[in-house]
């Protein structure tokens, strides 16, 4: 069974185009409205509707139903999705798998329903991490999932130095201070953290460069510079 056939919506239908069309053809096929043998037949198609909205209403579900037919796989019965056992790692392997070919909200629904499974894997937040800032929504929650990531991997340079630059986004620099002492403490010659020294000297080496009022003026701090250079590393500086 197609789900997304049976409610006669696309593949790519929004939560809200599906439960529209749901409640559209429920209402169409509603038993109450036939006698006799169309009664039956409207009793089988309304229980079709039902299993259809079942499995689409379910972020994970959905968005796994929609890479299997983007890769032009038949949707598996209901029977047998059932009986395939997925570990929380192959959710987060599809999750990646999305994420890497550009379908956001299939992957955060994925890594969502992994963590759900397994919160306990570093790895799973920091993705997330990844699929929110992609999606420029809530900082906040960002910043949540790579708290959650150095807590269970407190040596993951990487986590410690991206939060470093959302701490001094969001205007928090003794905390981006804090998190990017820690990651010079565990990785002193991280390629990212090379690169922030080489310009921060550079900087700081440049002549005459001078504040308001002809006083010279000094190097910014090494937030400051971890900010530009996370913008050059991800293309939004």
């Amino acid at each position: 069974m197609n789900p997304f056939n049976v409610l006669e919506i696309s593949p790519d239908a929004s939560p809200e185009d599906i439960k529209a069309a749901y409640h559209r053809l429920a209402k169409r096929w509603h038993p109450d409205r036939f006698m006799g043998a169309e009664k039956a037949e409207a009793e089988a198609r309304f229980r079709e509707l039902a299993e259809a909205f079942s499995a689409l209403k379910d972020p994970a579900r959905r968005a796994l139903l929609q890479q299997q037919l983007s890769k032009g796989q038949a949707a598996p019965a209901p029977e047998q999705e059932l009986a395939q056992e997925r570990t929380p790692e192959d959710w987060a392997s599809m999750a990646r798998t999305a994420f890497d070919d550009g379908k956001v909200d299939q992957a955060r629904a994925l890594i969502h329903y992994a963590i759900r499974l397994d919160g306990s894997r570093p790895q799973y937040h920091a993705l997330l991490a990844s699929i929110l800032e992609q999606e420029g929504g809530d900082l906040r929650a960002v910043v949540k999932a790579l708290e959650t990531a150095v807590r269970l991997a407190p040596r993951d340079v990487e986590s410690h130095i991206r939060l470093a630059q959302h701490f001094q986004t969001l205007g928090l620099a003794a905390r981006a201070q804090g998190h990017l002492q820690l990651a010079r403490e565990i990785s002193p010659n991280h390629a990212k953290l090379r690169a922030l020294d080489r310009k921060t000297k550079g900087v700081s080496a440049a002549p005459g460069s001078k504040q308001k009022g002809g006083a010279p003026e000094g190097p910014p701090s090494a937030v400051d510079q971890l900010k530009g250079l996370w913008g050059r590393l991800t293309g939004k500086g």
